[in-house]
């Protein structure tokens, strides 16, 4: 028998070994992306609540950074590695997925990785010292849901098909929709976070998505798994930032 999506989610997105059966469709997962990222922004949201007593939130926020890189496997870091290297040292539609399919990093992503954790961790570092941590929760939220939104507004890039072919695929608007109800019901329980914020901080991954769809399809005709993982980490980074200049009031 086949399963729901539920556990093909947790074992694409996390490090847990969740039980239960592969269904029959990859896409079935992503009805259920932004539940598992509640579980993930609960666990970091743990370790910046457990920690504020003791008053060094740069420490903090690197060790929230580093478990969230290490439940995930750095599976989005990798994707946002062969992006910058594709991107960046492609010239043609065919040489940028070559280069992109290949395990190797090269300069470009080293560095986009180095910058973007970097940033990242400052930023993460800045909401733990302000006691600003609800955002640890909110930002994996939004970036799995932006993830489903890519999956689900582009096409996917490589004619040969890949490792997410079928999920994207077959991804539709009812995934969209179901991570659109998930999340409406997770942030009625974050209703004491004042909406503009919420806002701006949401708006600013959704404008980051958005950059990495045009890019994307200008250059490869649309998305592959390597663009998904550079959304979730991209769009994350930027809106910790967003949470960090726009401060609750």
């Amino acid at each position: 028998m086949k399963g729901i999506g539920l556990a093909s989610a947790f074992r694409t997105m996390t490090i847990f070994p969740f039980p239960g059966n592969e269904s029959d469709s990859p896409a079935t997962a992503l009805y259920w992306f932004v539940p598992v990222a509640l579980v993930l922004g609960s666990c970091v949201f743990g370790i910046a609540w457990l920690l504020a007593p003791v008053g060094a939130p740069f420490l903090t926020g690197a060790l929230v950074v580093t478990v969230l890189v290490i439940l995930t496997r750095a599976f989005h870091l990798d994707g946002l590695a062969d992006m910058a290297d594709g991107f960046g040292g492609g010239w043609t539609r065919e040489r940028v997925l070559e280069i992109m399919k290949d395990s190797h990093v090269g300069a470009f992503g080293v560095i986009t990785l180095c910058l973007t954790l970097a940033v990242k961790v400052t930023a993460v570092a800045y909401l733990c010292g302000s006691g600003d941590i609800g955002f640890l929760v909110l930002v994996p939220l939004f970036s799995r849901l932006l993830v489903v939104l890519q999956a689900v507004a582009n096409p996917y890039a490589r004619p040969e098909g890949g490792t997410a072919g079928r999920l994207v695929a077959e991804a539709s608007w009812r995934h969209l929709l179901a991570s659109l109800l998930w999340t409406g019901a997770l942030l009625a329980v974050f209703g004491f976070m004042p909406w503009n914020v919420v806002a701006i901080v949401l708006g600013t991954g959704l404008a980051v998505t958005m950059y990495i769809a045009v890019v994307g399809r200008r250059r490869i005709g649309g998305v592959t798994g390597d663009l998904l993982g550079a959304t979730v980490e991209l769009s994350e980074t930027l809106m910790f930032v967003a949470a960090v200049l726009v401060p609750l009031p």
